[in-house]
């Protein structure tokens, strides 16, 4: 065993080490509680419809990634598009840390597209800096909304400046892509000039062109961004429906604020579909709306994350027996 594969196998077993601390350590006080998590199955008048709706926000971002795709000129069809990010979804579970399902993703779409892997890299690319953005502002509108209530203790002080501030960044990022002109950026200047001094600067380099390119496209970039604060806003709706499902009460504003700043915690690479890291974050900030339950909720929306790794499980194997060569590389018992 080499040196490489020895130092990934030890931050492999150091990230499963503090999930499992977090998650004993929650257990042991009772903050995460298989009991009451099952609670959720006995409200399926709850349950299913909020399943059934992030299912649906799911495949909304398969279709916004699809109309990134398209801005790129890549030409696959939407059920392609749909059966490759449903592929991505199993291969962020199966492999964490290893090959995620961007670059999975990225790679399928290089052979259905003439080896224009690149490109779609860069539509995925965006795509997440999309998502991200919208998470901060759907974040900064609710607290807006609910700047009073948010006020107190040093940490709703410090939240409120974290949410706020994100925010501000994303208007200067976005007004930063789209209002000045490539010729005029300097970051694509200089990236530009030292892309032939080495494999790292040629693909900081291809990274950011791809970013750019939607320059060009202000109207699909605008749409791709209100479509991902809907997502994001029905996610947030959903925990507020899980909650109820639990009979949590909870204050329906402020749940827009602090949901999105737990998705950015589980978007931390520890282990698959943010367990431990996620459960930890998203119990401190529901305690800020006064329960200890934030776990729970969390584990309800991990299940919902699994059923999807499990279709994309399904078309991943529907895929391979299609293309029998395509990808051996990821596969979960693949040699390496």
């Amino acid at each position: 065993m080499n040196v490489q594969k020895m130092k990934r196998y030890a931050v492999t077993i150091g990230k499963l080490g503090l999930v499992a601390g977090l998650l004993y350590w929650m257990a042991q006080k009772g903050l995460i509680s298989p009991e009451v998590t099952a609670r959720a199955f006995r409200r399926l008048d709850l349950f299913l419809p909020t399943c059934l709706f992030l299912l649906a926000t799911n495949l909304l971002s398969m279709a916004r990634w699809h109309w990134l795709l398209t801005a790129q000129g890549i030409r696959i069809t939407l059920g392609h598009t749909v059966q490759l990010s449903f592929i991505g979804s199993f291969f962020n579970v199966m492999l964490p840390g290893a090959v995620s399902g961007d670059f999975v993703k990225a790679y399928y779409v290089g052979i259905a597209s003439d080896g224009r892997r690149g490109h779609a890299f860069g539509s995925i690319l965006f795509d997440r800096v999309v998502g991200l953005s919208a998470l901060a502002l759907v974040s900064a509108t609710a607290l807006a909304l609910e700047w009073d209530e948010l006020k107190g203790t040093p940490v709703l002080s410090a939240l409120r400046l974290f949410v706020a501030s994100a925010a501000i960044a994303v208007v200067c990022g976005l007004s930063y892509l789209f209002l000045l002109k490539e010729r005029h950026d300097p970051v694509f200047r200089l990236l530009n000039h030292y892309k032939g001094r080495g494999k790292l600067f040629k693909s900081l380099f291809g990274i950011y062109e791809g970013i750019r390119s939607y320059h060009s496209h202000r109207l699909i970039s605008a749409g791709a961004l209100v479509i991902s604060a809907g997502i994001h806003a029905a996610v947030c709706l959903s925990f507020y429906w899980f909650a109820k499902a639990l009979e949590i009460d909870l204050p329906f504003q402020q749940v827009f604020v602090v949901v999105p700043l737990g998705l950015l915690i589980t978007a931390i690479p520890v282990a698959p579909a943010g367990i431990g890291t996620g459960h930890a974050g998203f119990l401190w900030l529901f305690g800020l709306l006064g329960t200890n339950r934030g776990a729970d909720l969390f584990t309800l929306f991990v299940l919902n994350n699994l059923f999807t790794a499990a279709i994309g499980g399904i078309a991943y194997l529907a895929y391979r027996s299609r293309h029998p060569h395509a990808g051996k590389e990821f596969a979960p018992n693949a040699n390496g």
